[in-house]
């Protein structure tokens, strides 16, 4: 397909294209563009590369320049609900937020070990959130949900331990063994006897990690300058830090020449368990907190003892602290996301209504935000999530519609925001949109896309096989002759020809009675008289005898038509036109005359008149050759001869039919039986034309 489309005069061009012809190709072409995956645009079917070659204003199209609205798809959820939560104001905080919240995650990977994002089977997984988040019982699934609570009495400092090196499922494995924890008893019992000993230290107030704790931050700060000492408690007077040091030292030592900590070392001889015994001969007083009992409360340890000194923790708290009250205080009916939701409830009708569940995690852009989907009942209230609604598959087909239509109005309305003051155009590709919606939101789809064309960052290309969508949309939108399309197929290659009737070219028939249009009026006459007289109207029985093959066809002329016209249409001023020529001939004569490029509707319903006749003559003949019994009737009711068939085939509702049953009861071929299968499929559309359905055709 080769076409140029000029947006001079319109915004919107709309194009009429049957189904099977060019609308899904030409959209998954474009939406290739937009997902900048241009290699991949080939056909399908054969796996041919694609030819593709689009400009604008004699530029190469960007995936920015194209935006594709699908017909449907199922599963479809925007991606842009946060960017409409989000008022413009705080985005600037929620960006320092997350840049200090970022900043805190890599220290804590540093720390800690564990990987801020790990890749386990081919997707991304948070792995240090997501442990912060199990350990301190959190909320949601960001820590800036309950920076709060992490916090808490720090009892053994774990700052030069990696929570990897203890929390990996290997080294938990030992930790756990019967063996191990039973070692862990004897060596607290070594533990309290050493303390014991020690008259400063008391157990669970002022341990070793305690007394290491006093000791680095004396040495710290320079405590033993100009003679400042330490008294312990049944020890010698402390004057320099390396006396202190000593001190903690000895008590290590103590610790770790006891049998229950001998034995713990010798249980992680292996080289697995080597990590484990590393941490521990250089944190002896860890062994304690490595019961089974502690180890939740050791890996809050091991957070609080990171984040102890953090300037990075401290300034996103208070940061957090002054932007929640904010986020709190946005409510998502004043936001893009709310005045989206309105433009959707107030004009399309889906049983339920709509809220964010997530909504502070969701403004922060930290998490997808999640929908939920409240319905009501007799005064109750219940909510689902999209992935229950999904999986209970209670919604109708055009309910499920709907859904998509709002997702994509959340997409259209965040470019409306991103385009706002700018001269910046997309072009919006909108294939079949409108499919399968019920009379009220088809028309209000229309008007959505109306206002879409009147946003004049936009340009709007409508594909659509529904022929009355098609109609509103030129019609409603007042589009030029330009910018009303219909595909083709011409000798293999698509066409786009401009709309030849803008208007309802019954009228226009009337009005210019030549050969042409008188015959093509036929089928419309004949309905007109069918909805206003009945079909025991003489001139309706007059006017069947010309769309069928009957015994007094041939015999009408066009002076019988011309005074059914001027009866039925105040109409009959014929140019110049035999009114002594029967019409069936000037049918065929015409017919023959057709060639592709006579698609005009008049064309196509002479040559549908002139095909039925004669699929109807040939097969009257083959049953008067044929001498065998025929069944018709309902069911086959009726027997007899072929001619005793076609003696009462002019009684039948439907003569076509009834022959083309009778004719497949004959010795006849396949090939034959297929084209009059054609003809009983195709042709009556073109027969049953009334002022409302003939511009389908046009």
């Amino acid at each position: 397909m080769e076409s140029e489309f000029t947006f001079s005069d319109t915004s919107v061009i709309a194009i009429y294209a049957k189904n099977g012809l060019m609308k899904t190709s030409l959209a998954k072409t474009f939406k290739k563009i937009q997902d900048e995956k241009r290699d991949e645009i080939r056909d399908e079917i054969f796996d041919i590369q694609g030819e593709v070659k689009i400009t604008i204003d004699g530029q190469g199209i960007t995936n920015k320049d194209v935006f594709v609205i699908k017909s449907f798809e199922a599963s479809y959820q925007s991606t842009n609900l946060a960017d409409l939560l989000v008022d413009e104001s705080i985005k600037e905080k929620i960006a320092e937020v997350l840049k200090l919240k970022s900043d805190l995650l890599k220290d804590l990977e540093k720390a800690s070990g564990l990987k801020i994002k790990r890749v386990q089977q081919g997707k991304n997984i948070r792995e240090l959130e997501s442990e912060i988040i199990e350990d301190f019982n959190l909320d949601g699934s960001s820590i800036l949900l309950g920076l709060e609570l992490i916090q808490g009495r720090i009892d053994i400092d774990c700052s030069e331990i990696k929570y990897s090196d203890i929390f990996d499922n290997t080294t938990l494995g030992y930790i756990k063994k019967k063996g191990f924890q039973e070692n862990i008893k004897e060596f607290c019992k070594t533990s309290n006897e050493i303390y014991e000993r020690h008259g400063f230290l008391k157990k669970g107030i002022f341990s070793l990690s305690e007394l290491k704790n006093v000791e680095k931050s004396l040495k710290d700060n320079g405590f033993f300058v100009n003679d400042n000492l330490v008294k312990l408690f049944g020890e010698e007077e402390i004057h320099t830090a390396e006396d202190f040091s000593g001190v903690v030292k000895r008590i290590e030592q103590e610790i770790k020449q006891s049998k229950a900590f001998t034995d713990i070392e010798k249980d992680l001889k292996t080289a697995k368990g080597g990590v484990l015994r590393r941490v521990i001969e250089n944190n002896p007083d860890i062994v304690q907190h490595l019961k089974e009992s502690k180890l939740k409360d050791l890996r809050r340890q091991l957070w609080l003892s990171y984040i102890k000194d953090s300037t990075t923790f401290s300034n996103l708290k208070d940061k957090w602290n002054s932007l929640r009250h904010e986020i709190g205080g946005i409510d998502p009916e004043n936001t893009r996301w709310g005045e989206a939701l309105r433009i959707f409830e107030e004009r399309f009708t889906v049983p339920y209504k709509m809220q964010i569940a997530n909504g502070a995690s969701a403004v922060m852009g930290e998490d997808v935000p999640q929908v939920e989907f409240v319905f009501t009942r007799n005064g109750r209230q219940q909510t689902v999530s999209r992935g229950e609604l999904e999986s209970k598959d209670t919604l109708s087909q055009g309910e499920k519609r709907s859904l998509y239509l709002l997702n994509i109005i959340f997409d259209i309305e965040k470019m409306k925001k991103d385009l706002a003051g700018t001269d910046k155009e997309v072009l919006l590709i909108v294939d079949d949109i409108a499919d399968s919606f019920d009379y009220k939101n088809k028309y209000a789809i229309v008007e959505y896309l109306y206002e879409m064309a009147n946003c004049k960052n936009f340009k709007l290309i409508i594909l659509s096989h529904n022929f009355d969508f098609y109609r509103t949309v030129t019609s409603r939108f007042g589009l030029p002759r330009c910018a009303r399309l219909h595909a083709e197929l011409d000798n293999g290659e698509v066409i786009l020809r401009e709309e030849y009737y803008q208007n309802n070219p019954i009228d226009h028939w009337k009005d210019n009675m030549t050969l042409t249009h008188v015959v093509a009026l036929i089928p419309a006459v004949r309905n007109l008289i069918e909805y206003t007289k009945g079909k025991d109207n003489e001139d309706y029985s007059e006017l069947t005898k010309l769309l069928h093959s009957k015994r007094e066809t041939s015999g009408i002329t066009f002076q019988s038509l011309k005074d059914i016209y001027e009866r039925n249409l105040g109409r009959s001023d014929f140019i110049n036109i035999n009114i002594d020529t029967p019409i069936v001939e000037a049918i065929y004569e015409g017919a023959e005359r057709i060639t592709i490029e006579n698609s005009l509707l008049e064309y196509k319903i002479i040559l549908a008149i002139a095909i039925r006749h004669k699929a109807e003559e040939y097969m009257k003949r083959k049953l008067e050759e044929y001498s065998g019994q025929i069944s018709w009737g309902r069911r086959g009711s009726e027997n007899g001869s072929s001619q005793e068939f076609l003696n009462q085939l002019e009684a039948q509702k439907n003569q076509t039919r009834s022959l083309s049953d009778a004719f497949k009861q004959t010795a006849c071929d396949n090939d034959t039986v297929k084209v009059i299968d054609l003809v009983i499929i195709l042709i009556p559309e073109y027969m049953h034309l009334n002022y409302f359905s003939v511009l389908s055709f046009c």
